[in-house]
C-alpha cells in the first residue's frame, strides 16, 4: 500500500526514505509472531531473555515518512495487538492520533475478552 506522507506528493511505495532507511517488510501476523516470541523467551537461550528484559520492552513502535506501527504484547489479556498506518507527519498529529485509536482497539479487546 503506498503511504502518505503530510505535504509530499510522491508515491512512497518506491521512494527514497524506506530504502535508505533499511527498511524490513512484515504483515501483521509476521510481527505478531515475533512480539509474543519475544515475551515468551522461545527467541533467547537459556538466561538471555532475563538479562535483555532489564533493559529492553519487547514492543515496537516507528515511523517513517508515509508509515508507521505500533506492536504491543499485553499480558494481562496474552494478545499481541498491532496497528500498521499508511500515513504521518512529523509534526506529531498522525502520530498521536494514532495512538488515540491504538489505545480505543486495546480497550474494546480487553472489553471483549472479559
Amino acid at each position: 500500500m503506498s503511504g502518505y506522507y503530510v505535504g509530499y506528493e510522491e508515491d512512497l511505495r518506491y521512494n527514497e526514505f524506506i530504502n535508505a532507511a533499511g527498511s524490513m517488510v512484515a504483515t501483521a501476523e509476521d510481527v505478531g509472531i515475533f512480539i509474543r516470541a519475544l515475551n515468551d523467551g522461545s527467541v533467547f537461550n537459556e538466561g538471555e531473555q532475563e538479562i535483555y528484559s532489564s533493559i529492553y520492552v519487547y514492543e515496537h513502535t516507528g515511523l517513517l515518512p508515509g508509515y508507521q506501527s505500533i506492536a504491543k504484547y499485553h499480558r494481562d489479556i496474552d494478545t499481541v495487538i498491532i496497528q500498521f498506518n499508511n500515513t504521518t507527519d512529523f509534526d506529531g498529529y498522525e502520530w498521536s492520533l494514532a495512538e488515540i485509536i491504538y489505545a480505543r482497539v486495546v480497550k474494546i479487546v480487553k472489553r471483549d475478552r472479559k
